[in-house]
């Protein structure tokens, strides 16, 4: 039978699933910081060497990628000229006066993509109703040419005043600079939306990450086609859905939260599979912790995101990130109070108990002296943990603050608690929705250790643990849609907007859509469109994505959208206004198609010796207990009581005394966390 294969890169491992007729099959690699696709390649010629794959029944590989995130946030993005509209290039370096840190005095803003020296200015100008208010001079772009050339630029950002509503001068730029052999990316094409500072932003960012994201694909996509796999390959995009690399190269910054985005796409999959369409989900991995809301089956999705401080305006799943993970470390600050994150030791050196030269404390190696993981059976490829390196790397905690190793092992585990617990709030209670509503997902490879004790901080009454916990970012992959998303600009009162001019701007967009997954080779047939306006009462600084309502486009259709609005608003603020009048800023329409359905239940190696119980920490009042359950051992319909210690090749969950789980018959482990 034809597999498929989807490949995720975390902070510490390299996750892949093999999906076949018999289910997934789980594999964990640890990451390569230094060269992430050097790791991937490895991990694959190792896979085909011990027969687990053979590369001619490959018919599809899906990859969730940090590299862009990566490269943004550590500034090694290809060198970038803006060419943009007389008087407005120091657009991205005013930016807006909303400030994060208000009251840091030590607060240092993010530098600008493009340098000063880099940012070119030509006569032009478009009105804010979308007239031409001063043609483009042709000329002033041409004479740009030998600047460009001679300041070595590997790539091209055009960003225009009100482009949005009239792209021509920007294509005819963009026709011109084309003559530089580098890439170009168009803000009307990227973003026809409003917001020059938000727009000229994302459009940087990605003509920023071109050079690097672009080397990187083809680079794995080489490496794939020598190992006898397929030569080119799908990449999960920020929202959600697959992408051909081809058009991730060319449009990088849809990948910034695509690991992540994997993630909660393969929760939303196994969620529903269960029965449970409402979901805070929780990842958890070596190095950070990502938390979502899924409601009705549905991601909640967001276009007012930053990443290391830069805006992108473009849609993308709604997820928090917070420097939390297993090899997050952990100090005592200049107070004396102990601090968790976002520090990380990464995959290299790692958690001290890894035995690789790492000596600071971490999340990991405080589960170990708890008693949490067992030594003789680590994950991704380690041999051994080392409990004596984990118990020293502790004490350098534990004596100060006058406490025993475990005592402060108790209290590293409470702080990140605390931090992930402030997450969760921030998806859900700032949201406007109550989390005893929702069911907790975890996965990574740490997230099942923290959920029984998470859900009972926020009195969420169930907690799921996958069977696939580990590697759901991997497997998310497999189960995402296909699919493409367009949206236009617009900025007027709703109801001063003729039906038939939205029905055309509507149409427009499903047409656009539609044809760029055609040209990926999806069936018509098994399209779906969907679509959202961002709306806001008149005067508001900032818009609400609301779902479009079903049937074509006329007077009972817009009184609908407004209505649901008014509820959606109501949700968010606790209040609404009906007699306000309402402003339609954009609208956005997104094509799908879904993934291919799978048997989800993955096929575990044999299960190994294990002891029968072991002594584990889960309070002050000092060890009990714990019984050791291979994953592998249950089957449907089995029960297990904490406390208890769920060993899987993936990933080990954690059953503290008092919840109780059911092994549903896809194999998800379902616990009351009491």
């Amino acid at each position: 039978m034809d597999k498929a294969i989807g490949i995720d890169i975390g902070g510490t491992f390299t996750d892949v699933v093999i999906l076949g007729e018999d289910g997934p099959r789980l594999h964990k690699f640890p990451t390569t910081p230094d060269d992430p696709a050097r790791g991937v390649l490895a991990a694959l010629e190792a896979l085909i060497a011990r027969g687990e794959i053979d590369p001619g029944s490959v018919t599809r590989v899906v990859h969730g990628s940090t590299v862009a995130t990566n490269a943004l946030l550590e500034g090694k993005l290809g060198k970038t000229a803006l060419v943009t509209t007389e008087g407005f290039r120091d657009v991205i370096e005013i930016g807006r006066q909303n400030r994060s840190s208000l009251y840091d005095l030590f607060f240092t803003r993010p530098r600008p993509i493009v340098p000063r020296e880099l940012r070119f200015e030509v006569p032009e100008r478009i009105g804010a109703d979308g007239a031409v208010v001063r043609p483009l001079d042709r000329a002033a772009v041409a004479r740009l040419l030998p600047a460009l050339r001679a300041a070595g630029v590997q790539a091209v950002a055009v960003c225009f005043l009100f482009s949005f509503l009239y792209p021509d001068h920007e294509r005819e730029a963009g026709a011109v600079l084309a003559a530089l052999g580098t890439p170009v990316t168009l803000s009307s094409d990227l973003l026809p939306e409003f917001r020059e500072y938000e727009r000229a932003s994302t459009t940087v960012i990605n003509a920023g990450l071109q050079p690097v994201v672009g080397g990187y694909l083809s680079a794995l996509e080489r490496g794939s086609a020598r190992l006898g796999l397929p030569g080119r390959w799908g990449v999960m995009g920020s929202s959600g859905a697959i992408a051909p690399a081809e058009t991730a190269e060319r449009e990088p910054v849809r990948l910034l939260l695509s690991g992540p985005a994997g993630g909660v796409e393969g929760a939303r999959g196994v969620g529903l599979r269960s029965g449970f369409p409402d979901l805070i989900t929780l990842d958890m991995g070596g190095t950070s912790c990502d938390v979502a809301l899924v409601r009705g089956g549905e991601v909640t999705r967001t276009v007012g995101g930053t990443v290391g401080g830069y805006p992108v305006a473009l849609p993308t799943a709604d997820i928090h990130t917070i420097g939390a993970g297993g090899g997050s470390l952990a100090r005592l600050d200049p107070g004396g109070a102990l601090r968790v994150g976002p520090e990380s030791a990464g995959a290299d050196p790692g958690p001290a108990c890894y035995g690789r030269g790492g000596h600071e404390p971490t999340v990991t190696d405080a589960h170990l002296v708890l008693g949490h993981l067992l030594p003789a059976f680590p994950l991704g490829g380690l041999h051994r943990l080392a409990l004596d390196a984990a118990d020293g790397a502790i004490r350098r905690i534990a004596d100060p603050l006058g406490m025993t190793v475990e005592e402060a092992a108790l209290g590293i585990l409470a702080v990140a608690d605390a931090a992930m617990e402030r997450a969760i709030r921030v998806i859900s209670v700032e949201r406007g929705h109550d989390p005893r509503d929702f069911a907790l997902l975890a996965f990574g490879g740490a997230g099942p250790l923290h959920a029984v004790s998470l859900a009972r901080r926020l009195g969420i009454p169930t907690v799921l643990i996958p069977p696939t916990a580990g590697v759901l970012s991997a497997l998310g992959l497999l189960l995402a849609e296909v699919g493409h998303e367009t949206s236009q600009g617009i900025v007027r009162p709703l109801r001063s907007v003729p039906t038939r001019d939205l029905a055309e701007i509507l149409d427009r967009l499903r047409k656009r859509a539609e044809e760029e997954l055609v040209g990926q080779g999806a069936p018509r047939e098994a399209m779906r469109f969907t679509g959202v306006a961002a709306l806001r009462y008149a005067g508001q600084a900032h818009e609400l994505d609301v779902p479009l309502p079903r049937g074509g486009v006329r007077p009972a259709w817009v009184q609908e959208l407004e209505r649901a609005f008014h509820e959606a608003h109501a949700q968010r603020y606790g209040h609404a206004a009906p007699e306000e009048e309402v402003e339609l800023v954009a609208v956005r329409v997104r094509a799908s198609v879904p993934a291919p359905e799978a048997d989800l239940r993955p096929t575990f190696p044999p299960a190994p010796r294990l002891p029968a119980t072991w002594p584990a920490w889960f309070d002050r009042s000092g060890p009990v207990p714990a019984r050791v359950v291979p994953r592998a051992d249950l089957a449907p319909g089995a029960r297990v009581e904490g406390p208890a210690i769920l060993v899987g090749p993936d990933a080990t969950a954690l059953l503290p005394p008092g919840g109780r789980g059911t092994v549903d018959r896809y194999g998800m482990l379902v616990v009351e966390a009491g």
